[in-house]
């Protein structure tokens, strides 16, 4: 087996020297501050150091790397931090973002997102694309939905939560069953909205809380129950309260008055793990709590209303109603890192090739962090007011909208138009939540209340958090899909749809530790690139040995 596994390979890097040409074909690589000679898996590997900031290994071009519609495989062992280790970025990828071709390799957290900060959490994310355009399905409403508010990728499931207006109605947690099939997981307290969902220690939080229908133009809305309140799910919908951050008195039914900086009752926290913490913000009350264990929460400033957490390159920032972006230094301490000019509202975040951008109201504008207290406004998006969901999908950058509920995309930081999800006849309709889930872009509507997907190239995703520590990953694409393995085992294979005809082929450098999201952060050792579709006995015995 281990004359047959360097069949077809191209190149193989093992980092046992200060050397960045691999083993195999003449390729010419640049090194941009990458260490070599680490501690590798075992012994005899070595390895090479990523410091997820600036760091990567630039390949130039060659024939060899031109799979066009040919099957190919990348392999290699991956070492990812635990509690520092919330946003890994790219391994690997060669893509061209202005023809909207090639491939990319990387472990992805999305963060910022309104109401859900962290859709996907360390999900191993390997997508090819040759220029194709984008595909949607209609994949239901969940219950009586008037908003899907949040969008949770967790333990290969994709859950959603949900605003409902009537008055005996009830906000809910959603398990998507395929096709347009929910399950509903229920809502203990009986406020009308889930509005946030997250993943800590194993198991699912969910923010609860009263949604004002006037912001939406929906109008006095008549369930009046209280929300704030935080609860930890099973998966089969048994539900713990977990307290009400800064009203530390509350039961789970109180009418949540204690302590109310504004006195409203549509109290509602979005969730966000940073560094092992789970942190709770909401634009009804000042200021960031860190859950304690128990019911017990810690508020740790600033003294500000917060809409959403977004962490950037191992840093949390706090996109504030009012506009500016803060930057969290640990304890209460929090550093002002400037205003998007004219941004009333920061709402979204998203990283794209290493760089910060926000999105914001009243002028539907995007704006790119450029350090400090600098920022770079970007052409408004279209004739949009407000920029809400923010998420990265095989390589490119997209955003929903209000008033018109419609979906773009990034091109060389300028704006296209793509679909309007929600043609409801109403005066204000949104795009408001965005999770990457089996190989699709799922998006969240207000006020038909529906979830749309779409699909752009072939994406072959690993729908759980990718566990810290030494960790073998191979990457196949063979003539009928794509295919993850993680430790030898096959965890996910891409959907079918238009695969065998996309041409990868590039001009693009070839890029390791670095692509369309963020430079990685993390350690490589033994990588390998192959101009052929490894079986599935052979990425085992690699693995193995």
């Amino acid at each position: 087996m281990s004359e047959a596994l360097d069949a077809g390979l191209i190149a193989r890097w093992t980092f046992t020297s200060d050397s960045a040409e691999p083993v195999g074909i003449p390729l010419r690589v640049r090194n941009h501050g990458v260490r070599f000679r680490e501690p590798g898996p075992r012994p005899e590997l070595g390895a090479a150091r990523f410091d997820g900031r600036g760091s990567f290994l630039e390949v130039a071009d060659h024939r060899a790397l031109h799979w066009g519609t040919r099957g190919f495989t990348i392999a290699g062992w991956v070492h990812t931090g635990g509690e520092d280790g919330d946003v890994v970025g790219d391994l690997l990828a060669k893509f061209d973002p202005d023809t909207q071709s090639g491939i990319h390799l990387g472990v992805l957290t999305s963060t910022g997102m309104t109401s859900t900060a962290q859709p996907n959490y360390r999900n191993l994310h390997f997508g090819i694309d040759g220029g194709s355009a984008p595909r949607w399905d209609d994949c239901g409403r969940p219950g009586a939905a008037v908003l899907v508010a949040a969008l949770k990728v967790a333990d290969g499931a994709l859950y959603a939560g949900t605003l409902e207006t009537g008055a005996t109605e009830r906000g809910r947690l959603w398990r998507y069953d395929g096709d347009q099939r929910w399950v509903d997981l229920g809502n203990p307290v009986g406020s009308n909205i889930v509005h946030s969902v997250a993943q800590f220690d194993g198991a699912l939080y969910c923010g609860l809380g009263r949604f004002m229908g006037e912001g939406s133009a929906l109008g006095p809305l008549p369930n009046r129950m209280p929300g704030g309140q935080v609860y930890r799910v099973t998966p089969d919908g048994r539900w713990t309260y977990c307290g009400h951050p800064g009203a530390e008195d509350a039961t789970p039914e109180d009418v949540p008055t204690v302590g109310y900086a504004s006195g409203k009752a549509d109290d509602a926290f979005a969730l966000t793990v940073f560094r092992g913490r789970l942190y709770g913000v909401s634009n009804h009350r000042r200021g960031a709590f860190v859950y304690e264990g128990g019911e017990r929460w810690t508020y740790v400033g600033p003294d500000l209303r917060i809409l959403s957490l977004a962490i950037h390159q191992d840093e949390l920032y706090a996109l504030i109603n009012g506009g500016p972006v803060y930057r969290y230094e640990g304890g209460s301490s929090w550093a002002f890192c400037g205003c998007p000019p004219g941004s009333t509202q920061t709402y979204g975040a998203v990283t794209s090739e290493g760089r910060l951008y926000v999105g914001t109201w009243p002028e539907g504008d995007v704006h790119r962090y450029d350090g400090g207290e600098a920022w770079t406004a970007l052409e408004r998006v279209g004739y949009e007011r407000e920029i809400m969901a923010m998420a990265l999908y095989n390589g490119k950058v997209y955003v929903g909208s209000l008033p018109m509920a419609n979906v773009w995309r990034m091109d060389a930081e300028r704006f296209r138009f793509l679909a309007t999800l929600d043609s409801a006849p109403a005066p204000l309709r949104r795009v408001w939540a965005m999770a990457v889930y089996q190989g699709r872009l799922f998006a969240g509507t207000l006020p038909s209340g529906r979830v749309c997907a779409m699909e752009t190239g072939s994406v072959a995703t690993w729908d759980h958090a990718f566990p810290a520590g030494w960790r073998h990953v191979a990457a196949v694409r063979d003539a009928a899909a794509l295919r993850l393995y993680v430790d030898g085992a096959e965890v996910a294979t891409s959907r079918a749809t238009g695969a065998p005809d996309l041409d990868v082929t590039t001009p693009r450098p070839l890029t390791i530790g670095f692509g369309a999201n963020d430079f990685f952060r993390g350690a490589l050792a033994d990588l390998r690139l192959y101009d052929r579709a490894l079986g599935a006995a052979e990425v085992t015995a690699l693995a193995r040995r």
